[in-house]
């Protein structure tokens, strides 16, 4: 967590310095609103966890919650292209409990550092994304409390989504990332270890502060 909080501050600091030097270049018919600048935003949604316990060697199950992120970001507008880099850093309460045979597992936080690619048309500006995701899960072998094992995995996330420059200083957004963490061990204290493999999918509507 300490790696993650200190990476999010180093971003917004290069952001903000960046900012400052900023110059932006509007060519010939691009669109008039500006999207560069620094931003930090709120945003809530459903996180749905989708996981396969390889040691039951079944099918992949499912399970949803509610979710809600902060994030901030940096952009850079050259005409109509829009290109930036974001953090964000997630809170989900998706679980996956199938039956009393079955080891529940539940998603707890989440981060991610990503790059992005948009293209404005005036204040609307479609976009996709890409990069680092750290998540933290916990497994409860009993399904009691007792025996629990929790892991903090990367992995990557790609996704997309729009913006609408309500203002010049307000910013909606809708968005969807999908973040894959491949096979991982839970080591529960009974000593029994389970390979695990992760995957989360985040649907968010967004509220930003652009400065």
């Amino acid at each position: 967590m300490r790696q993650i909080l200190w990476a999010a501050t180093a971003l917004v600091a290069f952001a903000t310095a960046a900012a400052a030097a900023d110059n932006v270049v509007i060519e010939p018919g691009a669109a008039a609103y500006n999207w560069s600048g620094v931003y930090v935003g709120g945003a809530i949604g459903y996180n749905e966890l989708s996981l396969q316990d390889l040691d039951f060697e079944d099918d992949y199950h499912s399970g949803s919650g509610f979710a809600g992120a902060v994030y901030a970001g940096y952009n850079h507008q050259v005409g109509n292209v829009v290109l930036g880099v974001e953090a964000d850093l997630k809170y989900s309460s998706a679980d996956v409990s199938i039956d009393d045979a079955y080891i529940p597992y539940e998603s707890r936080w989440g981060a991610s550092f990503r790059g992005r690619a948009g293209y404005a048309v005036g204040s609307i500006m479609p976009y996709v994304t890409a990069g680092l995701a750290i998540a933290n899960f916990r497994g409860d072998h009993e399904g009691n409390g007792e025996d629990i094992a929790t892991e903090t995995v990367s992995g990557y996330v790609v996704g997309g989504g729009v913006e609408w420059g309500a203002t010049q200083n307000i910013v909606v957004r809708a968005e969807y990332l999908y973040s894959d963490y491949g096979a991982n061990e839970f080591e529960f204290p009974i000593n029994d270890i389970h390979d695990v493999d992760m995957r989360t999918h985040d649907f968010r509507l967004g509220v930003a502060y652009k400065f």
